[in-house]
C-alpha cells in the first residue's frame, strides 16, 4: 500500500467513526444511574455484603498468583 493509499484509508476510517454513536459516557456531564444502594458494607464483620461491588474478597485456596487482587485494590 502506498502512503497515499494509507492516508485515504485513515481519512475514510476516521470519518466513519465520527458518525458512530459513542460506547462510553462523558463522566462529568452524564452519570451512570445505579440500581439499588451500590456499595454495601457490614462494619461489624468488616466485609462487603455479597452481591455488592464494593470490597474485594480473596479466597486463598483459589489463588493462582496472578496479582489481580493487587490491581483491584
Amino acid at each position: 500500500m502506498t502512503s497515499a493509499g494509507g492516508f485515504i484509508k485513515a481519512i475514510e476510517s476516521g470519518s466513519k467513526h465520527l458518525l458512530m454513536k459513542r460506547f462510553t459516557l462523558r463522566y462529568p456531564e452524564k452519570k451512570l444511574k445505579f440500581v439499588g444502594d451500590g456499595y454495601q458494607y457490614d462494619p461489624k464483620r468488616g466485609v462487603g455484603i455479597a452481591g455488592s461491588r464494593g470490597r474485594h474478597i480473596l479466597f486463598h485456596d483459589k489463588c493462582t498468583g496472578c496479582q489481580l487482587c493487587a490491581i483491584a485494590c
